[in-house]
């Protein structure tokens, strides 16, 4: 992989789960009486990851020169829009807000996506969206460990399978 490319696939994953970081730096360093729910959290970055997914996945659709990009970017974009609408809901009965648009980082991740070169582009979507799914895995599975709320663990777990089916048609994919 050349350096250039690495760099861009570092940039995406930083750009991407830098809302997760940021959150949980904030949180260190709150006073006791204002630090984050993890509930909060979670909802509020997996929005962000939503969001992102869904941009992501759309470029992908149409960016990719292998039908099998072209058909894992759709897949991600209709997956995401889908658990998006149950993050959303979960938010609202929650009273959590939630940005409407992508913020600065997952834009950072877009630009990435639509300036990437048509050579490098189905590389560049498989190996930062395999480590993008690891990453959700960790957000998910530290909100099941640290959530409170049934509401919100319940839409963690139920996003688990689809994270790991998503984990195993990018690295079959991978291997072609």
């Amino acid at each position: 992989m050349g350096s250039r490319h690495l760099a861009v696939v570092l940039a995406v994953v930083a750009a991407t789960v830098a809302p997760a970081s940021m959150s949980v730096a904030a949180e260190q360093t709150a006073p006791v009486t204002q630090r984050l729910d993890p509930d909060v959290s979670f909802l509020v970055t997996a929005h962000q990851a939503n969001l992102a997914q869904i941009a992501l996945g759309q470029i992908a659709a149409k960016r990719g020169t292998s039908p099998t990009v072209r058909s894992l970017g759709a897949r991600f974009a209709a997956d995401s829009t889908k658990h998006d609408i149950g993050v959303q809901s979960v938010a609202k009965a929650l009273r959590v807000p939630l940005e409407s648009t992508p913020n600065a980082t997952v834009r950072q991740s877009i630009l990435a996506y639509q300036s990437a070169s048509t050579a490098a582009f189905d590389t560049l979507f498989l190996t930062s969206q395999t480590a993008l799914h690891a990453q959700a895995d960790r957000l998910v599975r530290t909100e099941l460990a640290d959530g409170d709320e049934a509401l919100v663990r319940k839409i963690a777990a139920a996003s688990l399978p689809v994270i790991k089916q998503h984990t195993a048609q990018l690295a079959l994919a991978s291997r072609r």
